[in-house]
């Protein structure tokens, strides 16, 4: 079946595969420097989509319009250098169309902005946490059991214990393996936690995984910060968030929220909730618990970030999530590299 102009997909002009190659050539390795040259894989991890999408991409296979918007972005390429320009604008939606998708991108973009904001504030300089993300690992930890073979009967119920397996995942592997192949030991990618140190990365890593979504699938990311959340959750996304995207000072349209609660039912939405140890009460934790086990989040997938100290002491509260603790930065050794280097470089040219 031939594709139509202004379809969904779109491909690269033979002048507009040559820019990107081009380009490519001229851009300085992220992690050398001081040498030129992206590869396929430098172009997958800067753009956030997938090798296998950079391949066909770079075979003038046609692929999403979302993801062409994130490699010419990697580039700092207009789009319109290097793809056919007429068939790239598309059809004025109906007046009555809700584009939720540019909705999604604009409540997690206002995120990013006062994070880049914060920086420019306290640091007096602007800088895009997007130059500057340096991707870091993660840790997948596992409950499983483990019986001891030396208990008397003084032991008792200790005879089984439970302990942690650690399992060390990379940011690609951590990307690959739980949110596209949705492999995670408990939930199957459904309900995950990211914890972490303060400052290790927690809410970057959240807005990267909106990114992701955004340019490799067809579902919708929420942008939640707790720390904003005073009420109910369910209430929270219709009175507040709801509202706010829709432009509006009272509430939300009919139309909107009818249309967002076929979007949750229907298991399009990826909820991401930002910093659980911010929300200013004494059990965040517990709190959250029976609010996300409401059957109108029966098939919406979520993620929540928070501080290791806090999950540590009240995570059992989400015992059906799935935890993965970000690795901090390291200096490298022989089979990994210089993280630290790597985000000082970043740092300075950006």
């Amino acid at each position: 079946m031939s594709k139509t102009p202004n379809s969904s997909t779109i491909g690269l002009t033979p002048e507009g595969l040559e820019k990107v190659r081009e380009r490519m050539a001229q851009l300085p390795k992220p992690e050398k420097p001081d040498k030129k040259g992206w590869t396929q894989e430098d172009l997958a991890k800067k753009s956030g989509v997938s090798i296998d999408t950079v391949k066909r991409f770079l075979g003038k296979t046609r692929i999403k319009r979302e993801f062409i918007i994130w490699i010419a972005q990697a580039l700092s390429l207009e789009i319109t250098e290097i793809v056919d320009r007429h068939e790239w604008s598309p059809p004025s939606p109906p007046a009555t169309q809700i584009d939720w998708r540019e909705t999604c991108r604009a409540a997690a973009q206002a995120k990013r902005q006062a994070a880049n904001t914060f920086f420019a504030n306290d640091l007096g300089r602007k800088i895009d946490i997007n130059e500057i993300h340096v991707p870091l690992g993660l840790i997948e930890r596992q409950q499983k059991p483990q019986r001891r073979d030396d208990f008397s009967p003084q032991t008792g119920s200790q005879a089984y214990q439970e302990a942690e397996k650690l399992i060390p995942l990379s940011y690609d592997e951590f990307c690959e393996k739980v949110l596209t192949n949705s492999d995670s030991p408990k939930s199957k990618g459904k309900r995950l936690a990211v914890i972490g140190e303060p400052g290790a990365g927690k809410t970057t890593q959240l807005l990267k995984i909106c990114d992701r979504i955004l340019a490799e699938t067809e579902y919708l990311p929420v942008w939640i910060s707790l720390a904003e959340v005073k009420k109910p959750l369910c209430q929270y996304l219709i009175e507040d968030w709801l509202r706010i995207a829709a432009g509006k000072l009272d509430a939300a349209p009919a139309e909107w929220v009818k249309e967002f609660n076929e979007l949750l039912t229907a298991g399009k939405i990826w909820l991401l909730l930002d910093g659980a140890d911010e929300m200013g009460i004494a059990d965040s934790l517990g709190t959250l618990s029976p609010q996300l086990r409401e059957r109108v989040f029966d098939k919406v997938r979520i993620v929540i970030s928070c501080r290791l100290n806090i999950w540590e002491a009240t995570g059992n509260a989400l015992c059906d999530f799935d935890t993965y603790r970000m690795l901090d930065f390291s200096y490298g050794d022989g089979d990994n590299c210089d993280r630290v280097k790597l985000f000082i470089d970043q740092w300075f040219r950006s």
